[in-house]
């Protein structure tokens, strides 16, 4: 099927962004200031180090936020869903990106230009205030998943992962986000080993099933009991 430009004016997705607080002239505006590109699996959005451009939203499929390290090891950061923005804190900020954003899945990604989000950040202050909230919420999680990785054992930080992306598609790795055991991995800050070690664990204690690379949840308590074990 033919890659469809979303409508804002009908997005199945406005109501969970900042967008539900635009009045219809403002998603009027927003709707022929923007643009929407269709990536595949694997592409990048944007690179880090890269100067922002504008306001990237997600209409659907999910993306993940990585930096490299020594050797091009990839840190994921977060995985985003649809709804989510990326790339509006360097926006903000004027700064370079920290970090780059690639399709996890096929996805629809939209984007404002500078311009107009800037426009709306000055004449709307319902849609600022939701920004600024989104900027701290983001920075808060920042800090938790440092938090976690330096005290938290890898079973523990493995079985976040898992129900963290359970929420973010409620049925895990059964639609369109498939994490490979590299990106789970890198998205708990441990090695390919360590992780593979600790899902056949789960896989054995009946916490999750596994077919081939698709991952489901059966038991969200006992995986909430391991992700609250610090030793």
């Amino acid at each position: 099927m033919k890659n469809e430009t979303p409508d804002c004016r009908t997005c199945s997705v406005r109501d969970v962004t900042p967008f539900e607080h635009c009045n219809r002239d403002q998603v009027l505006e927003v709707q022929f200031a923007k643009s929407c590109n269709f990536y595949k699996k694997g592409q990048f959005i944007f690179s880090e180090n890269s100067l922002p451009i504008g306001l990237f939203c997600i209409s659907s499929g999910h993306l993940k936020l990585v930096k490299y390290g020594s050797g091009g090891k990839e840190q994921i950061l977060r995985i985003a869903k649809p709804g989510d923005f990326v790339g509006f804190r360097s926006l903000i900020t004027r700064r370079r990106y920290n970090a780059s954003a690639i399709a996890v899945s096929d996805a629809a990604v939209c984007l404002l230009p500078r311009k107009d989000f800037q426009h709306l950040l000055n004449t709307n202050h319902e849609f600022s205030a939701e920004i600024m909230q989104r900027v701290c919420e983001l920075a808060e999680k920042t800090e938790n998943k440092l938090t976690d990785i330096a005290y938290k054992p890898a079973r523990g930080r493995i079985a976040d992962a898992l129900l963290l992306l359970s929420n973010a598609d409620t049925e895990l790795c059964q639609k369109d986000i498939q994490l490979s055991r590299e990106e789970l991995a890198g998205f708990t800050g441990t090695v390919k080993e360590t992780a593979i070690r600790i899902l056949s664990e789960f896989k054995r204690n009946n916490l999750i099933a596994i077919k081939k690379r698709k991952i489901e949840i059966l038991d969200i308590g006992g995986l909430e009991q391991m992700s609250n074990q610090f030793d």
